[in-house]
């Protein structure tokens, strides 16, 4: 069985927020993604329902290897059990563990924002959906350059915008 890696991620635009999330196969390829506009919350919750979003999805579809990767320190932490958990995003935090006993093998890991930046782009587009979108094999166009920067084993260099 191969491993998969689900990166996610939270967008706040003014007092809204949204979610999104990529999953990839070993070969770099998009085999999902998803992006929720979540109304109003804090980005810590939001961050952890993109992760929850994407673990359920993963389960959905049979994957049972994973590699989780985020930009929130916190939300990474807390579900490795390095941090004392938030009471904001405990409940949260039980469901990501919960879910985590159906993978034969998984593993979280913060990575920095620059290396995360197709889920953060997926997850800006979360605003214009209501509630949400899934894209099955695929990315938007729009997502190409961060997509093929990430693809080919590079960040996106600090300050980049589509």
């Amino acid at each position: 069985m191969v491993w998969i890696k689900v990166n996610f991620d939270g967008s706040m635009c003014g007092n809204l927020v949204a979610t999104g999330f990529v999953i990839r196969d070993w070969n770099g390829n998009v085999r999902l993604a998803g992006a929720k506009n979540s109304g109003q919350m804090s980005i810590t919750v939001t961050e952890c329902l993109a992760l929850r979003d994407g673990l359920a999805h993963a389960i959905h579809n049979g994957w049972r290897k994973i590699l989780v990767e985020g930009d929130s320190k916190l939300i990474i932490d807390c579900v490795n059990n390095v941090v004392s958990i938030p009471w904001s995003i405990s409940l949260l935090v039980q469901d990501i563990r919960v879910m985590s006993y159906y993978f034969e093998e998984i593993s979280f890991q913060h990575i920095f924002r620059e290396a995360n930046f197709t889920a953060d782009a997926v997850a800006s587009l979360g605003h214009n959906f209501a509630p949400s979108r899934l894209w099955d094999c695929e990315l938007p166009l729009s997502f190409s350059v961060p997509f093929y920067f990430d693809l080919v084993g590079h960040a996106c260099p600090r300050g980049f915008r589509l």
